[in-house]
C-alpha cells in the first residue's frame, strides 16, 4: 500500500467535500423519502446545498476565548502531572497497575469538571472536545515521559483523528437542523430521522471517547509501570490480563536491552520498540476498545460514517487513515502527511482491520522518523498537539 506523502497548500475542506453542484446530481442511497424507504430516492438539491454549507460553515476554525484559554491550560496542567500517580508503598504489581489506572480515570473526572465549569453542562460538544484535547495532551506527556514506550507516539496522532470525526459530525449533527425545523419526520438520513440521527451522533461520540479515556488510562498505566519495573517482570507478573500484554512486554524488554547497546536513536532500537507498540496496540484493540465496537450504538453510528464518507472525495468521515498533523481541513505550508489505510481494512468494528490499520500506522510512522525530509515535522505536530495549539475547535460546535 502507498502512504500519502505530499507537501502542498491545502484550502479549508476543498478537498473533503463534493460541491454543490456535484452533490445534487449525486444519488445518496443512505437518504430516503419516509413514505417510501425500501427505494433510494435524491435528496433535493436545495437540501443538499443547505447540509453541505452547513457543515462547512460550522467546520470553520474559531478562536477561544480567554475563559476557554484557561481551561486548555489547566487541562496541559493536569495532563503532565503524573509524577504522583505512581505510589511507592504498594508492592503488589497488578494492584500498582490497577492503582494507577484508577487515578488516570480520576484526572479525566477532573477534566469533565473543568469543562463543566467553563461551559455550562448543556455544552455537551464543547465539554466533548475538551476531553479529546486533555487525551491528546496526555499522550503527549506519556511520549516525552517514557521514549522507550513507543506506543503514545501513533496514539496521539489517532487521537486527533477521532477528534476531526467529532468535530466533522457535530458539524453535520448541528447543519441538519434548518431540515429539523421544516421536515424531520420526511427526511430519513442513514435509515435515520433527523432527531434520531443528531440523538445518535451525540451518544456514539460520548461512547468513543469514553473508549478513548479507557485506552489513555490502560495505556498510561502500562508507560508508567514501565518505567518502575523491568518488562520482564511485568510480562510475568501482568500475564493474568492477556497473552498479547505479555507478549507486548517482552517484545518491549528486547526493545529496552537494545537501548543500551544502540541507544534511543538508532535504528535498531526503533524497529524493536515499533514491534513491541504494535502488540500493545493488539491487546489494547482486543480487550479494551472491542466491547464497545460490539455495541448496537456503534453499528447505527458506523451508518452516519457512510453517510459522511459519501460526501466527500477524501476522508471527512471516520475512513482509518492516520493524519500525522494537527488540523487536515486548514491551509499549510507543512508536508502534509497521511498514511493511508490498508485497501483490505475498511470495517472499523472488526478488530482484525483496526489491528491492520495500527500495525501498518506504527510501521510507517517508524520509517518517516528516519526519513530526513518528515522526521524534524512529526515531533513538531505533536508538540502542537500535546498543547492543543491549532486543533480542531469547530465555530459551530455547543
Amino acid at each position: 500500500m502507498k502512504n500519502r506523502i505530499r507537501l502542498k497548500f491545502k484550502p479549508f475542506l476543498h478537498a473533503l467535500l463534493l460541491s454543490t453542484s456535484t452533490l445534487t446530481a449525486y444519488t445518496l442511497p443512505t437518504i430516503t423519502n419516509a413514505a417510501s424507504t425500501s427505494t433510494a430516492t435524491q435528496i433535493s438539491p436545495v437540501q443538499i446545498a443547505q447540509v453541505v454549507y452547513g457543515i462547512k460553515t460550522n467546520m470553520t476554525q474559531r478562536n477561544l476565548t480567554s475563559a476557554e484559554k484557561n481551561l486548555y491550560q489547566q487541562l496541559y496542567a493536569l495532563a503532565n502531572n503524573q509524577q504522583n500517580i505512581y505510589d511507592p508503598t504498594i508492592t503488589s504489581i497488578p494492584q500498582q497497575y490497577e492503582n494507577i489506572r484508577a487515578k488516570i480515570r480520576l484526572q479525566f473526572s477532573t477534566v469533565q469538571q473543568l469543562a463543566v465549569a467553563t461551559y455550562g453542562s448543556q455544552a455537551q460538544q464543547k465539554i466533548l472536545l475538551a476531553k479529546n484535547s486533555f487525551i491528546l495532551m496526555y499522550y503527549d506527556a506519556l511520549s516525552r515521559n517514557n521514549p522507550k514506550f513507543f506506543w503514545s507516539n501513533l496514539g496521539a496522532f489517532v487521537a486527533n483523528d477521532v477528534r476531526s470525526n467529532y468535530a466533522l459530525t457535530f458539524s453535520l449533527s448541528n447543519a441538519l437542523d434548518p431540515l429539523n425545523v421544516t421536515n424531520s419526520q420526511n427526511i430519513l438520513i442513514a435509515g435515520m430521522s433527523i432527531p434520531t440521527l443528531q440523538s445518535t451522533i451525540m451518544q456514539a461520540n460520548s461512547t468513543l471517547v469514553n473508549g478513548q479515556a479507557d485506552v489513555m488510562a490502560d495505556i498510561g498505566g502500562l508507560s508508567i509501570m514501565h518505567q518502575h519495573y523491568d518488562s520482564t517482570v511485568l510480562a510475568q507478573q501482568l500475564a493474568s490480563y492477556g497473552p498479547n500484554l505479555a507478549k507486548a512486554f517482552q517484545l518491549q524488554k528486547i526493545a529496552d536491552d537494545q537501548s543500551l547497546q544502540t541507544g534511543l536513536n538508532s535504528s535498531q532500537f526503533k524497529q524493536k520498540a515499533t514491534d513491541a507498540a504494535i502488540a500493545f496496540g493488539i491487546h489494547e484493540q482486543e480487550v479494551i476498545l472491542q466491547p464497545m465496537w460490539d455495541k448496537p450504538l456503534m453499528r447505527d453510528f458506523a451508518k452516519i460514517n457512510d453517510f459522511m464518507l459519501s460526501l466527500s472525495l477524501e476522508n471527512i468521515g471516520l475512513r482509518g487513515d492516520i493524519f500525522i498533523g494537527v488540523n487536515k481541513f486548514k491551509l499549510i505550508f507543512t508536508p502534509y502527511l497521511i498514511i493511508r489505510a490498508p485497501l483490505s481494512a475498511t470495517n472499523l468494528a472488526a478488530v482484525k482491520d483496526r489491528i491492520a490499520i495500527a500495525r501498518n500506522g506504527f510501521l510507517t510512522l517508524n520509517e518517516w522518523k528516519q526519513n530526513i525530509l518528515y522526521s524534524p515535522w512529526i515531533p513538531t505536530y505533536q508538540a502542537q498537539l500535546g498543547k492543543g495549539d491549532g486543533i480542531y475547535q469547530p465555530v459551530g460546535a455547543r
